[in-house]
């Protein structure tokens, strides 16, 4: 059974389960390359193997490129692209993709979940202000509020600060103390995010508070790093 506001559809690549309003599909999602046409497909992308009865031709779930067999038998969950079960796709897409299902299965989970912060905006009331940050779980805002929504949001928590459009994001700072020589020592105490808001650029900055909650704290701002990275190469990639 699809999830609320989810449809499953059926592509020649597999079943995708998909948002059924452009306005719920996350920021990080990719869309399905278009397969390059059979009669195109003489030979193997890579190995340049030429195909016949025995050796066939496949496409690669992600590239949309024609391979061999043995050069595409890797089979490989691609949330990206919102596919339901392992697709097949060519070794380098196969890479890249388990780099990004590790960002899928523990950073964005990290970043859903939230943390405690310290706010400091010229937008807030007082400058400064204690805050819940968590993502959207469609991905695309960042929200700020007075504690942490319960589970069925039965109990309503007061916003401290304006959503944040992850898209809208243009750069993220992790700010450090401790060992400057050695970052793997370095203690994580702030994060600085520059985004637009209409037409004017705004900035707002997450201080790691002192307390037990530091640890995961620093842990959402390593998460939200990767995730801004995550956006900037996909927004780089050419478009088919």
């Amino acid at each position: 059974m699809a999830d609320a506001g989810k449809k499953l559809v059926r592509s020649k690549s597999g079943l995708r389960m998909v948002s059924v309003e452009d306005k719920d599909t996350s920021p990080f999602q990719l869309e399905e390359p278009p397969w390059v046409p059979d009669v195109q497909c003489l030979a193997c992308v890579k190995c340049s193997c030429k195909y016949d009865l025995v050796k066939r031709r496949h496409h690669c779930r992600r590239c949309g490129k024609c391979f061999c067999g043995q050069c595409c038998s890797s089979k490989v969950p691609l949330p990206r692209m919102n596919f339901v079960d392992p697709v097949r796709m060519c070794e380098e897409c196969a890479v890249v993709t388990k780099k990004e299902n590790e960002f899928y299965d523990k950073q964005l989970k990290l970043l859903v979940n939230g943390s405690n912060f310290t706010l400091k905006s010229n937008e807030l009331e007082n400058d400064k202000a204690e805050a819940f940050c968590y993502l959207a779980a469609n991905h695309r805002s960042l929200f700020f509020s007075e504690e942490k929504p319960d589970r069925e949001n039965t109990r309503p928590s007061k916003w401290v600060h304006d959503p944040v459009q992850l898209t809208s994001i243009q750069e993220v700072k992790i700010q450090t103390a401790g060992n400057e020589t050695n970052q793997k020592n370095a203690v994580i105490t702030s994060m600085s995010i520059k985004y637009r808001y209409i037409d004017e650029t705004r900035d707002l900055l997450l201080f790691v508070p002192d307390d037990y909650s530091r640890k995961a704290a620093s842990s959402w701002i390593i998460a939200m790093q990767k995730a801004v990275r995550m956006l900037q190469q996909t927004r780089e990639l050419p478009t088919s």
